[in-house]
C-alpha cells in the first residue's frame, strides 16, 4: 500500500492529477488517455504506470482493449482519500483541465455510438422500436429524450407519447434533429443533460439512450433525469456493457439503494449493452 508522501510526490505532475481527474469520471484506455491529454502514447503509458506502481490504478482487459480505473479500495483509505482531495482541490490552477473536460466528452460519443452501431449491426432483426418503446413505459405524455444525438429514434417516440423533448449538448446534433422532428409534438433543446432547462416533474418518462456514458459526471446527469421525471414515470437506459457500462450499472444500483424514491421495474441484458427500467415512485 503506497504512502502519502510518495502518493503527493507522483502527483506532483499536473498532467498526473489530469489523469486522476480523468480516471475518477470513467475508465479509459492509454489510446483515449493519449486523446484527452494530447500526449503521446508513450508518454502517456509512462504516466500510467506511475500511478499503477503505487496501487492507485486498475486494469481490465475487454477485447484488444486495456482499461484503466481508479482502485476504489485504495482512493478510498482516510490518508489517500484526503490527500486526493486536495490535490483535486488544487486541480483549479491546471488550465488544461478544463480542455480534457470537452476532448472527454468527445471521446465518450464516439465510443457510444460505435458500440451501439456495431451491436445493431449485429442483430438486424432486433424489434428496436419494440424494445425501447416498452422501456419507456409505453405511457401518453411528455417523454424526455437525453442525449438525443441527431433525432434518429422521434420517429418511434411520437408513436408512444403526445410530445417528445429531445435534449443534447451538441450544437450540430440539434441543428440535425431539429430538421428530423416530423411532427410539431417534437421539441428539440441544446443544453447540458446535467443542467436541463425543464420544470421538476415536468416528464413522463425520460430515456437515456447510450447517455450515461457520454457525460462526464452521469451520477448528476441521472439525478437531473430523475428530478424533470413525475412520481410514477419511467426512467429507461440502455448503455455500454463495457467497463466503463460496469461503473455506470454501479452508479445505478448506488442510486436505487440510496433512493427510496425510486425502483427497479424491468433489467435486461443483451450482447454488448444493458437495459433497465426504474419507477419513480
Amino acid at each position: 500500500m503506497a504512502g502519502v508522501l510518495p502518493l503527493i510526490k507522483a502527483l506532483g505532475e499536473p498532467v498526473r492529477i489530469r489523469l486522476y481527474l480523468l480516471l475518477k469520471k470513467t475508465p479509459l484506455t492509454v489510446s483515449e488517455l493519449s486523446h484527452v491529454l494530447d500526449l503521446s502514447q508513450s508518454n502517456t503509458s509512462h504516466h500510467v504506470k506511475a500511478l499503477r506502481e503505487l496501487d492507485l490504478l486498475t486494469a481490465e482487459k475487454t477485447g484488444q482493449h486495456t482499461y484503466y480505473a481508479l482502485n476504489q479500495a485504495q482512493c478510498g483509505e482516510p490518508n489517500i482519500a484526503a490527500a486526493l482531495a486536495l490535490l483535486e482541490e488544487a486541480s483549479v490552477e491546471i488550465s488544461e483541465v478544463r480542455s480534457d473536460a470537452v476532448r472527454l466528452r468527445t471521446i465518450l460519443a464516439e465510443r457510444s455510438a460505435d458500440t451501439f452501431t456495431r451491436w445493431r449491426m449485429e442483430q438486424p432483426d432486433l424489434p428496436y422500436s419494440d424494445i425501447f418503446a416498452h422501456l419507456a413505459g409505453g405511457r401518453r405524455g411528455v417523454v424526455a429524450d437525453i442525449a438525443c444525438g441527431e433525432g434518429d429514434f422521434f420517429e418511434n417516440l411520437a408513436l408512444s407519447f403526445e410530445r417528445v423533448i429531445a435534449v443534447d449538448i451538441d450544437a450540430a446534433h440539434v441543428l440535425r434533429a431539429a430538421g428530423r422532428r416530423g411532427s410539431d409534438r417534437v421539441q428539440v433543446l441544446q443544453a447540458d443533460a446535467q443542467t436541463m432547462p425543464l420544470a421538476a416533474e415536468s416528464c413522463d418518462a425520460v430515456i437515456l439512450r447510450m447517455a450515461l456514458s457520454q457525460i462526464p459526471e452521469p451520477a448528476t446527469a441521472l439525478a437531473e433525469a430523475l428530478r424533470i421525471l413525475k412520481r410514477g414515470g419511467y426512467l429507461s437506459v440502455i448503455d455500454s456493457d463495457n467497463p466503463q457500462g460496469k461503473s455506470l450499472r454501479k452508479i445505478l444500483q448506488n442510486a436505487i439503494a440510496e433512493n427510496r424514491g425510486i425502483r427497479l421495474d424491468v433489467e435486461r441484458q443483451l450482447p454488448r449493452l444493458f437495459m433497465l427500467r426504474l419507477q419513480k415512485i
